[in-house]
């Protein structure tokens, strides 16, 4: 089981990138509320399309990052 997860974290770049939308999506959120604050229509809608491709990417690394650590610790 312990050689699964050391493959895992030995692929840093799938976690740094995970890191780096996650912070991503912390800085469009802060945005955001700026933009929100602010009463700024455009950049609210420009701000929640950005999230939503962000959540996106993000999702889709996690679960291919998940996928990965199953597979594996099953093997």
């Amino acid at each position: 089981m312990g050689t699964g997860i050391t493959a895992v974290t030995s692929n840093p770049s799938d976690w740094e990138a995970l890191a780096a939308l996650t912070e991503r999506l912390d800085a469009l959120r802060g945005e955001l509320d700026v933009a929100e604050a602010h009463n700024q229509i455009a950049a609210i809608y420009a701000l929640e399309e950005a999230i939503a491709e962000t959540e996106a990417k993000r999702e889709q690394l996690f679960s291919r990052l998940q996928d990965r650590l199953a597979d594996e610790t099953a093997a």
